[in-house]
């Protein structure tokens, strides 16, 4: 329950960084096509400038005025020139520019998509462990009605000390939760099941497996499992008995 709003923070967390990143490339795109404009606008003067050059040369009468002329028709001409490459440089990143705006716009609608059936799973899973929950809570107080106030309080405040895990089986002379022996005199008590002592290592509340025969049929089957797993030959060692 707790993990759920979490998850939905780091779906939002990731379309609201892939919208940034849409828009950003976006005014990028803006300020290109603005650039280009204006030195299309500029091209354009100065194309209309060589034309007018050109128109003032038949009405030159000295070789001075031809020869000023001339300079500046082809100091104009090397500037519509470059200005041209410069053009052709802002279309093409205008249209790589676009490409990558309709990449990430189609990345980011399904993104959302995906993030949208996750919500739904989420909330409904959010609505399952609520549910849960509170059958749970409504069994468990009627069930702490019949524990001794002692022991319930010894329960409670191992559980808020090891984060939720206070009660745990006892099997084949190991606590199941720290793994440690149990010693003998205290796994015999557990066996008669008269009482519910702690274990010396870890704190925790025991009961023996044996008493609930699922408990004891899973920690045999994990030892089983765990038998049949191929032991390195320096984790062997003679003379020592494998728990």
């Amino acid at each position: 329950m707790r993990e759920i709003p979490s998850r939905i923070v780091a779906l939002d967390s990731d379309l609201h960084k892939l919208e940034q990143m849409l828009s950003a490339e976006r005014n990028k795109l803006d300020d290109t096509r603005s650039f280009q404009q204006r030195q299309e606008m500029q091209l354009h003067d100065e194309e209309d400038l060589i034309r007018s050059s050109k128109a003032k040369l038949g009405a030159i009468k000295t070789a001075r005025e031809l020869n000023a002329q001339q300079r500046e028709l082809e100091t104009t001409r090397r500037m519509v020139q470059t200005r041209t490459g410069e053009i052709g440089k802002l279309q093409e990143a205008v249209s790589k520019t676009e490409a990558q705006i309709a990449k990430m716009d189609t990345q980011l609608q399904g993104l959302r998509q995906t993030a949208e059936a996750e919500k739904a799973k989420l909330g409904e899973e959010q609505a399952r462990l609520s549910e849960s929950i509170d059958k749970a809570k409504k069994i468990r107080a009627r069930l702490v009605k019949d524990i001794d106030r002692e022991t319930l309080a010894t329960y409670e405040r191992i559980r808020k000390r090891l984060h939720g895990v206070a009660f745990v089986a006892a099997h084949r002379e190991r606590c199941t939760a720290c793994k440690m022996v149990i010693p003998h005199i205290m796994y015999t008590r557990l066996l008669k099941g008269r009482e519910i002592p702690a274990c010396e290592s870890c704190g925790r509340l025991l009961y023996w497996s044996g008493h609930f025969p699922e408990d004891h049929n899973t920690f045999e089957s994990k030892k089983d499992e765990d038998n049949s797993k191929p032991k390195p030959a320096e984790d062997v060692i003679p003379g020592v008995r494998e728990f």
